[in-house]
C-alpha cells in the first residue's frame, strides 16, 4: 500500500517531514506557483508599453525629434508645454514629458515585481541572489530617471540613470547562466541579448558614435527580453519544470516538496 503523502500546513520554517524514506520539505504549493508566474510574467510583457509611450512622446515634439542623435533621457525633459512661445525659448522642448518619466517609473516597477515572482526559474544560491540584486538596482535606476529629469540635475540624472545600462545587461548574463542547464536555448537567447547590449554600451565610447542609436543599443536588448521571458514564463509549467520541482531521492537526502 502507497504511503499517503502528509499534510504539511503552518510551516514557516520549512522543517523536513519523513515521506519514504525522503525527507520533504515544503515550499509554495503549485497554484501560488502558478500564481506567481501569472503576475511576474504579465509585469514583464507589459514593459513593452515602453516602446508605445517613448513613440508617444517623440512624436509630439514640436520639433522634429532624431532617433539617430538624441537621447532618451532627452524626451523627459520638463518644463515646456510645447507652446510657440516656450518652443522659441528652450533648445529641447518635449510637451508629454510625463508620458515617458512615467514609462521610465512604470519600467522599474514591472522589472523589480517580475524578478521577484520569476525568481523561481532559477536554481537557488548564488545565481539566483546575483540576478536579483541587478535586476533590483536596474529597477532603481530606471525608476529614479523618471523621478529626476535630466534638464532638473543633469548630473544626479547620470548618476542615477547609469547604473540600469550595467546592471541590465549583467543580470542577463547571470540569468543565461542559470537557465542554461534546463533551459539552453532561451538562456543562448539570452545570453546574446546581453551580448548585443554590452556591446551598445561600449559603442556609446566611442568617438563621433550617434549616441540616440548606441545608447538604445545598450538599452533595449533587455526590454526585448524581458517581454519575450515574460511572454515565456506564461506559456511554461513553471510550477513543475523550474529547478524548485520536487527531485525525490531514496535513502538519505531531501526533496523540495511544491
Amino acid at each position: 500500500m502507497v504511503e499517503p503523502l502528509p499534510k504539511i500546513v503552518n510551516n514557516p520554517l520549512r522543517e523536513p517531514v519523513r515521506y519514504g524514506g525522503v525527507s520533504v520539505v515544503r515550499t509554495s504549493s503549485p497554484p501560488q506557483r502558478l500564481s506567481a508566474v501569472r503576475v511576474g510574467g504579465a509585469a514583464w510583457v507589459l514593459i513593452a508599453l515602453y516602446f508605445v509611450a517613448e513613440a508617444v512622446t517623440a512624436g509630439a515634439w514640436p520639433r522634429p525629434y532624431v532617433v539617430r542623435t538624441s537621447s532618451v533621457s532627452n524626451l523627459g525633459v520638463t518644463g515646456c508645454d510645447g507652446s510657440a512661445a516656450q518652443v522659441a525659448a528652450v533648445r529641447l522642448c518635449s510637451p508629454l514629458h510625463a508620458v515617458i518619466n512615467s514609462a521610465f517609473i512604470l519600467t522599474g516597477v514591472l522589472i523589480l515585481v517580475g524578478a521577484v515572482c520569476l525568481r523561481g526559474f532559477l536554481p537557488r544560491g548564488r545565481i539566483r541572489r546575483a540576478a536579483l540584486a541587478l535586476l533590483g538596482l536596474a529597477a532603481v535606476s530606471a525608476a529614479l530617471t523618471g523621478f529626476i529629469p535630466i534638464n532638473v540635475d543633469a548630473h544626479l540624472h547620470q548618476i542615477v540613470a547609469t547604473p540600469t545600462f550595467v546592471a541590465r545587461n549583467a543580470a542577463m548574463a547571470v540569468v543565461a547562466i542559470g537557465l542554461y542547464p534546463r533551459w539552453r536555448a532561451f538562456a543562448l537567447w539570452t545570453g546574446l541579448c546581453s551580448v548585443v547590449g554590452i556591446l551598445g554600451m561600449a559603442a556609446i565610447l566611442l568617438p563621433g558614435a550617434p549616441f540616440g542609436l548606441t545608447e538604445r543599443s545598450a538599452l533595449y536588448p533587455f526590454t526585448v527580453w524581458a517581454v519575450t521571458a515574460g511572454v515565456a514564463a506564461l506559456r511554461t509549467r513553471a510550477w513543475s519544470t523550474s529547478p524548485e520541482t520536487p527531485q525525490p531521492r531514496t535513502g538519505a537526502g531531501s526533496a523540495t516538496m511544491e
